[in-house]
This record gives C-alpha cells, structure tokens and sequence, in this order.
C-alpha cells in the first residue's frame, strides 16, 4: 500500500511531499555527521597523544607499542562508540537471516579476491600518474604502517580488529539504517563511504568495490560473520602475506643468500592469486544475471530521489569534502 503523509496542502504521497523528504534527509545526514565526528575526534585524539607522549615519555613515543595504540585507540575505543551514537536513534531495519551455502561463499570470496586486484590495478596506475605529475614518490601509508609495526601487532590490527569493526560500522551499522529505503542504497552508499574513509586513493578503489560486494554479502544472507570472514582473509592475503613475501624476495634479501627458498614459495603463492582471480572473474560473469538489489523500499522512494536524499544532505557533503582534502593532502605530503 501506497503511503500517504498530511502536509499543509492536504494528503501526500512521500515522493511528491517536500516535508517528508526534508525530513528524510536531515535523518540520513546523521550517517555523514557521524562519519565526520569520527574522523575528526580520531585525528584530535592521535594529535594530542603525540604531543602529550613525545613530551612526557620520548622512549615510549618511539615504541610499536605506542605507534599500535595511536592507531587503535582513538578510531575504535573512542571514535567508533562516538558514530553509534549518531545513528542511535535512526530507524533500521535488519536483512533477513538467509542461509548462503559453501559454493556461494566460496564464489562472493574468489570475486572479492578480484575486485581487489582490480581495485589496486587502478590505485598503481593513478598513482603512477600523480607520482610523474609531482615527480616524486607518493608514500602508501599502509604499507609504511605495516612495514614499522612487529608482525604480531600488524596481525591483530589488520586481520582481527580491523575487519571485525570496520564490518560493524559500515555493513552492520549503517546498512540497517539505509535498509528502509533500498537494497540498492543500501550497499552502494556503504561501499562508497567506506572506500571514502580511508582517505587516499591507493586504497579507495578496492576498498569501495569490496565494501559493495561485503555489503551485498550481508543484505542477502543477514549473518555479518560472513563479510567479516572474508573481510579477514583478504586483509591476511594482501596485506600480511604479500608483506611478507616482498620482504624475503627484496633484493636484500636475495643479496644475503644465494640460494633463496622463499622465491620459488613467492611464484607459487602468486599463481594461486591468478587463478582465483580468474575464477572470480569466471564466477561474476556467470553469476552476474543473479545479482539483484531491491531499488525501492519502506520508504517508497524512488531511486533517484533515495540518492539525492543520501548524498546531497548537510552530514554527507561535510563529510565528502573532508575526505577530498585528505586526498589532495596525501598527493603532496
């Protein structure tokens, strides 16, 4: 049944009343206001613990242990509680609780592993761009935080934390708040957003895919388990192990023995990736047809308007810009 709402000029349906979608809007603003307080409070929270410590303790300061807490603390122990509560009171919806079975697990695992290929293969190539444009190296800040933290801390950080409350907040958090709209908005604001929150374009591009296939992974099967699995996986294959591979293969590496086991384990372990790359492509060409996002919900909506609703709101704009400049500053510091 249609829904229809009182307005000064007599009964509306909800996509011909301004009232009901100025209303909507400020209600969706609270994602892009939360998302901005978080970012906000974690830059305060890690400037004042550089100043306070590097002051007080300058050996503790040069420490991994307090390199891991500057980065732990103030996103998750004091920034992530700080978006719930923006999105406290927004009405949600959670997916229904669908089962999802060892072949398709399987199969949103092998696109993940080429969505994230192909998401990096763009991030090197414009990366490439910019570095001949500025004629100096760009820094990728997650290699250079993997590279200067112990493995066992990179471990916790990247493959258990991480995934486990980044899965939370982006999937689990605010696709139930964008569920009463659609499916449709639902997976692609939350893939866009997190590929925004990370705050440079080396990994924005995988980021963004793999949160929309995270995303989808979640609406139809209602489990957050899944995406977090997989979320984990990807962050131990790309992150921890090709670390590590590029470590024992350096030319440093090579150079202190003349015999390098490590080389050979490398070349397999990178043919393994190519083959499931191309079996997730194999599998998302085949699978492709049975992909469908419900585009209208609660709400009644169009899609159209679901999306101007979302990102032309006062929280999300603010929060855009400030992920623009972190961009541009990134490309030049």
């Amino acid at each position: 049944m249609t829904q229809e709402f009182q307005t000064p000029f007599g009964y509306m349906e909800p996509e011909q009343n301004p009232y009901y979608k100025s209303s909507q809007r400020q209600n969706l603003a609270r994602i892009g206001f939360g998302l901005l307080t978080y970012l906000l409070v974690t830059a305060f929270l890690q400037t004042a613990l550089i100043l306070t410590v590097s002051v007080i303790s300058p050996a503790f300061y040069q420490s991994d242990a307090f390199q891991w807490i500057l980065q732990i603390v103030p996103q998750y122990c004091v920034g992530f509680p700080i978006f719930c509560l923006f999105l406290f009171k927004m009405p949600k919806k959670a997916p229904a609780k669908q089962p999802l079975g060892k072949e398709n697990w399987f199969t949103f695992l092998a696109v993940a592993f080429l969505l994230a290929f192909f998401g990096n293969l763009i991030s090197i190539f414009l990366m490439a761009f910019f570095e001949a444009l500025r004629g100096a190296e760009i820094t990728n800040a997650l290699n250079t935080y993997i590279e200067e933290l112990p493995p066992l801390l990179t471990f916790v950080t990247i493959v258990v934390i991480a995934p486990i409350l980044e899965e939370l907040m982006f999937r689990k958090l605010i696709i139930d708040r964008l569920l009463p709209y659609s499916e449709m908005l639902a997976v692609v604001t939350s893939g866009l957003f997190f590929g925004l929150i990370h705050q440079n374009f080396y990994q924005f591009f995988y980021a963004t895919l793999l949160g929309m296939l995270f995303g989808l992974v979640y609406v139809k099967t209602g489990k957050i388990w899944h995406s977090i699995l997989m979320h984990m996986i990807i962050n131990f294959t790309g992150s921890v192990i090709s670390s590590f591979f590029f470590e024992v293969t350096s030319e440093e590496a090579i150079l202190e023995s003349s015999i390098n086991p490590w080389l050979m384990v490398s070349g397999i372990y990178n043919m393994a990736n190519y083959v499931l790359i191309g079996c997730g492509l194999a599998l998302l060409i085949r699978k492709w047809k049975e992909i469908t996002l419900e585009k209208t919900g609660e709400c009644t909506l169009s899609t159209g308007t679901q999306f101007k609703l979302a990102w032309c709101n006062a929280g999300t704009i603010c929060f855009g810009v400030l992920c623009a400049l972190s961009f541009v500053a990134n490309l030049f510091i």
